[in-house]
């Protein structure tokens, strides 16, 4: 039986971390005494990608907000009754609903029906359409042939979007991800308006379509008592674009949070965390990033490919499953990671992600309920 992941801050700083105090630090900010925006974070199959990672970031870092993961079984449980929010993240809406089932979607429009806040990104915009698929908290429809590839585009906010969310309208470069596309319908089960429109768009991926300028980028409205807002594009990709999520949230609960992300004060080591190897998927992947993020002396990333390791000190692979290791023995990153490690760079690998890995003297193998922490602590004061 699964069991919803609780966030507790405490456990994400083991005491290697001390180490870290070495390194100049950071002034910290009053402590934040109000009442916490109790929020599940829905982590199940299909909720994937370097977004998810960012999401969990920001609300982990939010001083307003107790983040819990959760997931489809947790749903079906009725643990939402705990909460004042869902946030569902990007990746694959198909495979999200499937991990929820109809029960666990039934929960979700009782949550929000009855009260809950929802805030999607991307897939989690895809679950409310209105399609018999879907969870259908809105009326808009998708728009199948419209959908296009991975880059930047432009969005337009208007002015009364921007007022719900609390920023300034206007044009802004947002990171879109293959996102959907919707148009507006008409129905009796809520109201829903669309507050920021496409002003650019990327053709479509590997097959024929039409663009999808001047159509709905951020959507909001209610559902029975609850509020619903969603944006096909990632606001949690880019620092400058993180304000939008904040007025998201704002929107959907009128609690505005207050990201707190360390600021490293010294040089730092500049360290990729590959979240996408995590054994766990996000449930392990978020806890050890943000943890490994309040090491001052990480400049820290979670995106990785082979050119990054040119201008990268630290790589750490975190415990990973039998394919993603055969996936690396297959595409010849041996090789790779032995020329990083000759030229100076180390590694930090976790569990049986080493087993693979050449011996080094630039290797440090952890078990895999080792401290990535404390380890790479140790590796920035060498």
């Amino acid at each position: 039986m699964k069991k919803f992941f609780a966030f507790i801050p405490v456990l994400l700083i083991c005491a290697g971390c001390a180490v870290c105090s070495t390194a100049p630090q950071q002034a910290c900010p009053p402590k934040y005494t109000g009442k916490k925006l109790k929020t599940a974070f829905y982590i199940d199959k299909g909720a994937r990608g370097g977004g998810v990672t960012n999401l969990g970031r920001l609300l982990s870092f939010s001083p307003q907000i107790e983040m819990t993961m959760v997931n489809g079984e947790d749903l079906r449980k009725g643990v939402l009754k705990n909460f004042d929010m869902i946030v569902m993240p990007g990746g694959s809406s198909q495979l999200e609903m499937e991990s929820m089932g109809p029960a666990g979607v039934k929960a979700l429009q009782e949550f929000i029906r009855n009260g809950g806040a929802y805030v999607g990104i991307c897939a989690g915009f895809h679950i409310m359409l209105n399609r018999p698929e879907r969870a259908q908290l809105v009326p808009y429809t998708y728009i199948r042939e419209a959908v296009g590839a991975r880059g930047d585009v432009q969005i337009d906010l208007s002015k009364e979007g921007a007022k719900i969310l609390g920023v300034k309208p206007g044009k802004r470069m947002v990171r879109y991800s293959r996102g959907p596309i919707a148009k507006e319908a008409k129905w009796a089960k809520g109201s829903c308006k669309t507050y920021a429109l496409y002003t650019s768009s990327i053709s479509p991926l590997g097959r024929a379509g039409k663009s999808f300028f001047n159509t709905p980028a951020l959507i909001a409205g209610t559902y029975g008592k609850g509020k619903v807002i969603a944006s096909s594009f990632h606001p949690e990709y880019k620092v400058e674009t993180y304000e939008l999520f904040v007025g998201m949230v704002y929107y959907a609960t009128g609690v505005r949070i207050t990201p707190r992300i360390p600021v490293p004060a010294c040089r730092p080591l500049r360290t990729i965390y590959y979240a996408g190897a995590a054994a766990k998927g996000h449930v392990q992947a978020i806890p050890e990033y943000v943890a490994l993020e309040r090491c001052t002396a990480l400049q820290l990333s979670s995106s990785f490919g082979k050119g990054q390791l040119d201008y990268t000190d630290l790589l750490i692979l975190p415990n990973a499953p039998a394919n993603w290791r055969a996936g690396f023995l297959k595409g010849n990153w041996i090789s790779v990671f032995k020329a990083f490690m000759d030229r100076g760079g180390r590694i930090i690998a976790a569990g049986d992600t080493w087993n693979f890995l050449p011996a080094h003297k630039n290797l440090t193998r952890l078990p895999a309920d080792g401290c990535l922490v404390k380890a790479a602590a140790e590796v920035a004061a060498k």
